[in-house]
């Protein structure tokens, strides 16, 4: 569907913390993750993080939802 979008958590085992995947690269990615309540994003070797999860995330328009509640 065009209007799915992917996110992938990833578990960086050097911070000990969990966190999304922002940017891929070639060779490192832009990953951000929340500690204390703050929010960081560090650029992470793509060998240095393990992949947890990848969930598929729907964005529907407004015209779509009204479409389906008429069925």
């Amino acid at each position: 569907m065009e209007n799915e979008k992917t996110v992938e958590y990833v578990y960086i085992p050097d911070e000990g913390v969990y966190g999304t995947i922002v940017r891929y690269g070639v060779y490192s990615c832009l990953v951000e993750y929340f500690e204390g309540g703050i929010g960081y994003k560090i650029e992470v070797s793509n060998d240095d993080y393990i992949t947890v999860d990848e969930i598929g995330v729907g964005y529907y328009s407004e015209e779509e939802i009204e479409g389906e509640e008429s069925i």
